[in-house]
């Protein structure tokens, strides 16, 4: 369906030379996080700052990447994957500070509207590899895998209620081709796994989907 863009205003917030990439907008749309290289110093870092102008400030800074930023629902922390020690999950003050560990090797960190969770996925970001969706307490504590007999499942998306999870997944490892994927819900909870068909869908209207994750669930 048309959508009417009238009044639609396009505001630039960054300007640096360099890469800047994985924007993540705060949920009272203030504060603007993103991964870049703007130091000069042939890294990623994370950076934060207002939608409304104003000088960017770089968190934890170090010599390995960082990416992947995710406030949380309180707009006051940051996940955020970073290359460092192997890889993993950080936390972070949105105001700067020391950041915490969470969990190894983890990718692409999700918290849940509720605040209580944070979804992540471990794996291989290459095409046809074999990944595990996995959620922890946003607080800390013991990961859970979620429908550890799929193949690959990665890629989470929450519910607005934080009860249910999107993912992209194979259930069958041995299927061919790209047709083996499409997106699946599941309970946070545990439990069967639905399949959306949504690739399916995509493919019947000559749209190729990627194999990447979803923007928004609301």
């Amino acid at each position: 369906p048309r959508t009417q863009m009238q009044g639609l205003q396009i505001t630039r917030v960054t300007s640096a030379a360099g890469l800047t990439a994985c924007a993540a907008l705060s949920p009272d749309g203030k504060l603007l996080a993103f991964a870049s290289d703007r130091s000069g110093e042939g890294n990623l870092d994370i950076w934060v700052q207002q939608v409304g102008g104003g000088e960017a400030i770089r968190l934890a800074p170090h010599v390995a990447d960082d990416s992947e930023p995710a406030f949380s629902p309180d707009g006051t922390r940051i996940a955020f994957r970073s290359e460092r020690d192997g890889g993993g999950i950080y936390l972070v003050s949105a105001l700067g500070g020391e950041p915490r560990r969470t969990a190894d090797q983890g990718r692409g960190p999700r918290f849940s509207p509720d605040g209580a969770w944070i979804a992540y996925w471990v794996g291989d970001q290459s095409g046809f590899s074999r990944n595990k969706l996995l959620v922890m307490p946003s607080a800390g504590g013991q990961p859970r895998q979620l429908q550890p007999e799929f193949f690959s499942a990665y890629f989470p998306l929450w519910s607005p209620d934080s009860k249910l999870l999107l993912f992209l997944g194979v259930r069958d490892g041995n299927a061919a081709g790209p047709q083996r994927y499409d997106w699946w819900v599941t309970p946070l909870e545990g439990g069967t796994a639905v399949k959306t068909g949504a690739f399916a869908s995509l493919n019947r209207h000559k749209l190729t989907p990627l194999l990447r994750d979803a923007g928004e669930w609301t």
